[in-house]
């Protein structure tokens, strides 16, 4: 159904209106999100294509099948009387675009709008006012890079700005912590974090003590999560030991998969000697090592003379035997020798192209390294973890990177089992794959799992659907959907400037928001239940919060809100909880 004009749908609409910009997943899955709450209307518009009207009509939007790109689009959307436009188009360039012709057409129009672009992003929201730049890979980024560092980590932002910490919600038992025994108070105190909820009650008594078997929440910097894993639950095998057991057992399983002819050639090569030292030690009356020692001289062509079957007065079989043992340790050292030259130039080749076994340990290893991996990659690196990187086609700054030695970078196909046996896996803390194909992402984690199946593990999945079912059927990946991650985030934005997202635990879903100490100070406190507090930046540091009077001026509060009391009513949002 197409409005007739803005000032006509205008005088008939009773709800504010919303505008979605973008025809892929992430658009219509905000369209759904925001459709799903009350207190608004939603239109989406986009070129005109019959599946996404389909689907916009099923979520309870309106479609407008026109290009986005143009005033008469807008106005005939109702630009005129929207309040807030959300341009979420994979095309950073139309993004901005539209928003600008929006701005022209209604000065006071939120906008929210997609930007891959971080730096750009943030340019923009300082220069347009009441406007929010958004990047889903870079947000979605955050959630991937915590739980390679701590792998009960279910959600992760950066607070309070692009450049902040990593903080993130931590879900274990209180053993896992390692604070049982010790009230919840203390347990804050010792792992440098916000306990937010023990056994799904936020309101617990803060000087009980824990018990094992206690499920908590936990908020907090990333180090300190990371930190607060017990030292017990350490590798079960020392580095040392796994390299030993690597050359005596894994190395000739490596050389006998990768050069077959040169084990062959080893194995013939001891057969004959072996045969022929146990032969010339009989025939001519020789000590094992000094048989030895004359076989040894005799394949190897050397001919000291000190020992003959000549001079020692041997029949004609044993000089027809010294004949063979001379002709097969030439072939032998021949084939030998030829075939370490194949290893070694095959090597070099590898090496050219990047491919060179890592010998690290503790480390973190990325597959792919677009938009999302690159925002990963510079997370972990903040957190000072080493970074193994495998991208087949590397971009010149992770070449510099990898020049400066600021990571580990191997130009190959992480679907590779080969390329997966650069990485020294068996030492890794974890592998997070993140490339732009859900399949080749299953198929690196399963293929490292099969190296190491202690392997802590990170997928990306396009499809929601699908990365519950490859967490259902498999149980060995944690898998994020990037759209998934972001959805909430950007339909809240539409509303609430201060909007960062949702988290679920323990039968629970919240809302997390963020808003400056100036607008919450001078208000009435927020009723029980309403609003939790986490965190506030102050002077430059995280400080835990527990209740909001202990706010001082200038602090960013972080809070979460019970979803039951967000986004289904607007007077009872993050942003009107306070009031």
């Amino acid at each position: 159904m197409f409005p007739c004009s803005g000032g006509e749908l205008g005088s008939m609409r009773a709800l504010p209106l919303i505008i979605i910009v973008g025809a892929d997943d992430l658009a219509l899955r905000v369209c759904e999100e925001l459709c799903a709450t009350q207190g608004h209307e939603v239109l989406l518009l986009s070129d005109d294509d019959p599946a996404v009207a389909e689907r916009a009509r099923t979520a309870g939007a309106t479609f407008v099948g026109l290009p986005p790109n143009e005033y008469e689009s807008l106005r005939a959307a109702g630009i005129l009387e929207a309040t807030s436009i959300m341009p979420v188009s994979p095309d950073d360039r139309l993004n901005l675009q539209v928003a600008l012709k929006a701005r022209d057409l209604n000065p006071d129009i939120r906008i929210v709008l997609r930007q891959f672009n971080r730096t750009l992003g943030r340019k923009i929201e300082q220069n347009v006012a009441n406007c929010t730049a958004v990047s889903p890979a870079a947000h979605a980024a955050a959630s991937y890079a915590a739980a390679a560092v701590d792998p009960a980590c279910t959600y992760a932002i950066q607070f309070p700005d692009i450049d902040g910490d990593l903080v993130g919600f931590s879900q274990r038992r209180a053993e896992d912590f390692g604070v049982v025994g010790i009230a919840a108070s203390e347990a804050e105190r010792r792992i440098s974090a916000r306990i937010v909820c023990v056994n799904g009650d936020t309101a617990y008594d803060p000087l009980r003590a824990l018990a094992a078997g206690d499920r908590v929440i936990a908020f907090g910097p990333l180090p300190a999560l990371e930190a607060a894993w017990p030292k017990a639950r350490g590798r079960a095998e020392s580095p040392f030991r796994w390299r030993l057991r690597f050359v005596l057992v894994g190395l000739p399983r490596s050389i006998a998969r990768r050069e077959p002819l040169l084990v062959r050639i080893l194995i013939a090569g001891a057969v004959t000697f072996t045969a022929a030292s146990l032969y010339f030690m009989w025939a001519l009356r020789l000590s094992l090592v000094t048989a030895s020692y004359f076989v040894t001289q005799t394949m190897a062509a050397v001919g000291y003379g000190d020992i003959t079957p000549y001079d020692r007065a041997a029949g004609w079989p044993v000089l027809l035997v010294t004949m063979a043992i001379m002709l097969a340790g030439v072939s032998i050292s021949g084939v030998f020798i030829a075939s370490i030259a194949s290893a070694l130039s095959r090597a070099q080749i590898v090496a050219l192209q990047g491919l060179r076994h890592i010998h690290a340990e503790d480390h973190v290893v990325v597959c792919g390294a677009g938009n999302v991996g690159s925002s990963v990659i510079d997370l972990l690196l903040r957190m000072r973890r080493r970074v193994v990187v495998i991208e087949q086609n590397p971009s010149s700054l992770l070449i510099e990177m990898a020049r400066d030695r600021r990571i580990e970078l191997l130009t190959g196909d992480a679907t590779n089992d080969e390329t997966l046996g650069f990485c020294d896996l068996a030492t890794a803390r974890s592998f997070v794959a993140v490339t732009n194909s859900d399949t080749a992402n299953l198929e690196a984690v399963l293929g490292a799992r099969v190296i190491n199946p202690a392997l802590s593990v990170v997928m990306r999945v396009m499809d929601r659907a699908f990365a519950r079912s490859v967490e259902r059927n498999f149980t060995i990946a944690k898998s994020f959907s990037t759209s998934e991650l972001a959805v909430a985030m950007i339909a809240g934005l539409s509303r609430f400037p201060g909007t960062r997202g949702r988290v679920a635990f323990e039968g629970g879903t919240y809302d997390l928001g963020e808003r400056p100490e100036k607008e919450i100070i001078d208000e009435a406190p927020p009723p029980a239940g309403k609003r939790i507090p986490l965190y506030v930046r102050r002077d430059g540091r995280l400080v835990p919060l527990h209740d909001f009077s202990e706010m001082k001026p200038d602090d960013r509060v972080l809070f979460i809100v019970p979803l039951s009391q967000g986004n289904l009513h607007p007077e009872s949002s993050p942003e009107a909880a306070s009031r």
